[in-house]
C-alpha cells in the first residue's frame, strides 16, 4: 500500500461526459505503473448509467469504487475523495482529462525525489486552439499594433509579461496560462504557484495538515487556495515536463457564471494582497477586465445569465 495510489475522478454535467469518462478510465488503465485504485465521485448521472460504464473494466486488477454525492459543491467533493482513500498517495484527474502512459510513473519518481511533501502537476494540453477563452483573448490582444496598445496595461500590470508561464500567480490575482499550451512540453522542471486539481498528484498527509480544500468556495478557486497555503506551509509546487496529459476542453457559456463571480471575489478577498504599486494597479485592472469579461461575453454568446457573474463578484465582495 505505500507506494500505491488512488484516482481521485470527480464528475462534471457535460452532454458528453460519459464518452470523456470512458477516455479518462481508458487512459488510466493503459499505465505503465499499475499499482493504483480509483474513485469515482459520481455527482452527475444516475448510478445505473455510471455503472453500466465501469463494468467493462470488471475484470481488471485495478478496481473502481464508487460513490454517489449529489452536492454541487466542488470544494465539498474534492474532500469526499481524498477522504475516502485508502492510500497515502493521490492523484487528482478530472473527467475530461486523458494521461500519458507514463504520466503516474513520471509523478511517482517526482514525488520520491522530494523528502518534504510536493504537489506535482505538469503540462495539461489543451485539445483546441486557442486553449481556452484566455488564450483567445491573449492571441486578439498581439494581432496588430493598436490591439498591443490596447491590452499593454493588462499585461504589464496584471500578468508582469510573463503570460506563457506555467502555474504563476501575479500580485494583481491573475494567473499565468502557460501550462495549457503545446509550447510548455518545452518547458524545463521548475517551482510554480498554481497546479491544478484536473491533474495533479500529492499525498494525504499534505491534505491532512491542509484541512483539505476551503468549502467557502464552491467552484471555483478552492484548488488555488489549497496551493497558496501548501506553499505557505513549506510545500513545493513542482511543474514537470513529463507528467503530460491533455485536457478535451469544453468550449462554451460559464456554467453558473453567478456562482463563480461569488468565489473569484472571495478568493481575492482571501488571498490577493499585493505589496508594491504596480501589483495593486494590476488587482485594480483585474478586477475590472474580470466583469467587464461577463458583460462582454454576454453580448458575445448572446447569454444574458453571464451578467450575473458581476453580481455574484459584488455579493463575494460585500457579504460574508
Amino acid at each position: 500500500m505505500k507506494d500505491r495510489f488512488t484516482f481521485i475522478i470527480n464528475t462534471y454535467p457535460s452532454k458528453d461526459r460519459q464518452k470523456q469518462l470512458i477516455k479518462t478510465l481508458n487512459s488510466i488503465y493503459l499505465q505503465s505503473y499499475k499499482d493504483f485504485e480509483i474513485l469515482l465521485i459520481e455527482n452527475f448521472i444516475d448510478l445505473s448509467k455510471i455503472l453500466k460504464i465501469i463494468k467493462k473494466y470488471s475484470r481488471k486488477q485495478q478496481i473502481i469504487k464508487v460513490i454517489y454525492d449529489p452536492t454541487k459543491k466542488l470544494s465539498y467533493l474534492f474532500n469526499l475523495g481524498w477522504r475516502n482513500s485508502q492510500t497515502e498517495n493521490i492523484a487528482y484527474v478530472a473527467d475530461d482529462v486523458t494521461l500519458d502512459k507514463d504520466w503516474l510513473k513520471n509523478a511517482k519518481e517526482e514525488l520520491l525525489n522530494h523528502k518534504k511533501g510536493v504537489i506535482i502537476t505538469g503540462p495539461i494540453i489543451s485539445n483546441c486552439y486557442p486553449a481556452g477563452e484566455m488564450h483567445r483573448l491573449y492571441l486578439l490582444s498581439q494581432k496588430n499594433i493598436f490591439m498591443k496598445f490596447l491590452s499593454w496595461p493588462y499585461l504589464y500590470f496584471c500578468m508582469e509579461k510573463n503570460i506563457l508561464a506555467p502555474g504563476k500567480l501575479f500580485e494583481s490575482g491573475a494567473y499565468s496560462l502557460g501550462s495549457s499550451i503545446r509550447q510548455s512540453l518545452k518547458y524545463e522542471k521548475q517551482e510554480i504557484d498554481l497546479a491544478t486539481t484536473s491533474s495533479m498528484v500529492l499525498t494525504k498527509t499534505i491534505l491532512k495538515k491542509l484541512n483539505g480544500f476551503d468549502e467557502r468556495f464552491s467552484f471555483n478557486h478552492a484548488d488555488g487556495d489549497l496551493f497558496i497555503r501548501a506553499k505557505a506551509k513549506g510545500y513545493k509546487v513542482i511543474f514537470d515536463p513529463n507528467v503530460r496529459s491533455i485536457h478535451n476542453l469544453r468550449i462554451g457559456p460559464s456554467r453558473n457564471a453567478y456562482i463563480i463571480g461569488i468565489d473569484t471575489a472571495r478568493f481575492y478577498k482571501k488571498n490577493i494582497k499585493p505589496k508594491t504599486l504596480k501589483g495593486i494597479i494590476g488587482m485594480i485592472i483585474n478586477i475590472l477586465f474580470l466583469n467587464c469579461y461577463w458583460l462582454y461575453s454576454s453580448i458575445r454568446l448572446k447569454s444574458p445569465g453571464q451578467l450575473t457573474g458581476i453580481f455574484g463578484f459584488i455579493k463575494g465582495i460585500f457579504g460574508r
